[in-house]
């Protein structure tokens, strides 16, 4: 009997311990059953639906994807909090939850190449990141009211007031006394002008503006406009002048940008008159770009934009109509100065260049984008060319602007003009040619526009593509140079001189007019 008992008991046991095993890989795998819902669900989340739609969010957390694509399989193991960096690079996109429906979306879907690999962020921040486009429609829908306007301007329905804006810093004064000097003196241009400047960067007596003060008496026409906003800085500023001007119908000219003819035609050409707004393409297309602004950037999540494969916008000249397109301008200053500030935040465009048009595609509100592709002006030396200054065109392709954006005028000969550059800060020290045979006369800028490389008009678009790059030893290792180095490999591009131009003399009458603004002080 006992050794019966003892059997009957140890075949309880085991009976125990089986259902009990039973029950645990039972309960692991419905654990892993439910991890695997989870996991699905997480992979099949869907992006973030319109903007007026949704309602208070919250993050979950950041969910990492393979295939560099935000869409691509999960990999949970690189799942991240919150808190946690995210980097260029990498591809996944930030869980969030609508804390009102419990529903969750996917934001800040993330390709490999969707962020600069130098730009960051948080899944933190992708409350605030949907935020922005929460105010953009509210923007948009505070634009819509039929009396609604910018803050200045003197239309009266019968004769816009038509003009010039410029912004001026102390490194480009000298370019803006010789800039306005050509307008007036050279070209005959007869447009008002502004000059917009920050007081604590000309300083509170305005003693650096001086010479522009004397030119404004001397050529009329030329009045001065604080820049009060202290994020108004850099390439910003010009949003802000454009925005505040008292013109209705600005044209706005870097003042390193100079015509070669009188810009007034261009508020009466087919196209202003059309569109009302005249934008002009930079070097750059989604195919090459330095900037990211290609399909997969992010930028287009953030704008709630559609991606449209176009040339970037180089904004060292464009002209508006103010009140025309009032609501664009509007969205284009929250874009600017709205904190947290994404674009500069994430890197996600270069300073100003692109808001522009991003605006105007946000509202679909017309534009028109000039179709000759940039030139470049610069010098050849042994077989090198730098190009060191960007060259627009008209409608028609025809050359129209300068902007001496790689090398500027300072007025100062060799010693006295290092010391200039370094005052300012300038990053482009004087070009020093040993062999200037060109340098005939007495100007201390040297000549840096002695050849015109041109994209042939009759070559594909596709393949117009610009190097950046150095050429020492034929120049200086810190000169920036675009174009096409060597002048035996040019592909489509042509190679002229710049002396053969029509306006080859301009260059002689800036250099010129840049030493009297020096003489001036």
């Amino acid at each position: 009997m006992p050794t019966r008992g003892r059997y009957k008991t140890a075949n309880y046991l085991r009976c125990v311990i089986f259902i009990l095993l039973t029950l645990f890989v039972s309960s692991v795998r419905a654990i892993v059953e439910i991890d695997d819902v989870l996991l699905e669900t997480n992979n099949t989340l869907k992006p973030l639906p319109p903007v007026e739609t949704t309602g208070r969010l919250r993050c979950v957390g950041w969910r990492a994807t393979s295939n560099c694509k935000p869409d691509g399989p999960r990999e949970p193991q690189l799942d991240k909090n919150c808190s946690d960096v995210i980097t260029g690079g990498t591809s996944g996109y930030c869980e969030v939850e609508d804390v009102d429906s419990g529903k969750r979306f996917q934001v800040m879907r993330a390709h490999c190449n969707g962020l600069q690999p130098t730009a960051s962020f948080r899944c933190s921040e992708a409350p605030y990141f949907t935020g922005f486009r929460a105010n953009v429609h509210a923007i948009v829908e505070n634009t819509r009211v039929s009396d609604f306007a910018l803050p200045t301007g003197a239309y009266n329905g019968q004769n816009p007031r038509d003009g010039i804006v410029m912004v001026v810093d102390p490194k480009l004064l000298v370019s803006a006394y010789a800039g306005i000097r050509v307008l007036r003196d050279v070209l005959k241009c007869r447009l008002p002008i502004e000059i917009w400047f920050h007081v604590d960067e000309v300083g509170e007596d305005f003693a650096s503006l001086a010479p522009l003060q004397q030119l404004a008496l001397f050529v009329g026409g030329v009045s001065f406009h604080p820049v009060y906003n202290p994020r108004a800085k850099g390439s910003l500023s010009k949003i802000f002048a454009i925005y505040n001007s008292n013109f209705d119908r600005v044209l706005y000219l870097n003042a390193n940008n100079v015509p070669i003819r009188d810009p007034s035609f261009l508020f009466t050409s087919l196209e202003f008159e059309a569109d009302g707004a005249v934008f002009w393409p930079d070097y750059w297309h989604p195919r090459r770009t330095p900037h990211n602004m290609h399909e997969l950037s992010m930028v287009w999540e953030l704008l709630d934009t559609p991606f449209v494969d176009m040339m970037e916008q180089e904004s060292g000249q464009l002209i508006v109509d103010r009140v025309r397109h009032a609501a664009s301008l509007e969205l284009v200053y929250f874009y600017a100065f709205h904190e947290p500030n994404y674009f500069q935040k994430m890197n996600l465009v270069h300073g100003d260049k692109d808001l522009f048009r991003l605006a105007w595609m946000k509202l679909e509100a017309p534009f028109h984008m000039i179709e000759a592709v940039p030139a470049m002006a610069g010098r050849v030396n042994n077989g090198s060319f730098c190009g060191m200054t960007m060259v627009q065109h008209d409608a028609d392709g025809n050359v129209l602007f300068l902007h001496r954006n790689q090398h500027k005028l300072t007025g100062e000969p060799g010693e006295q003009k290092q010391s200039a550059l370094e005052k300012t800060n300038m990053v482009i020290p004087p070009l020093e040619i040993e062999d200037d045979e060109e340098q005939s006369d007495e100007y201390p800028d040297r000549i840096i526009w002695t050849h015109l490389l041109s994209f042939g008009k009759n070559a594909s678009k596709g393949k117009y593509s610009v190097n950046s790059y150095h050429a020492s030893p034929e120049f200086p290792h810190w000169q920036n140079c675009y174009g096409r180095r060597y002048v035996d490999s040019l592909d489509a591009f042509e190679l002229n001189d710049f002396s053969e131009q029509e306006f080859a003399g301009i260059e002689s009458d800036l250099r010129y007019y840049a030493l009297e603004s020096k003489k001036r002080r």
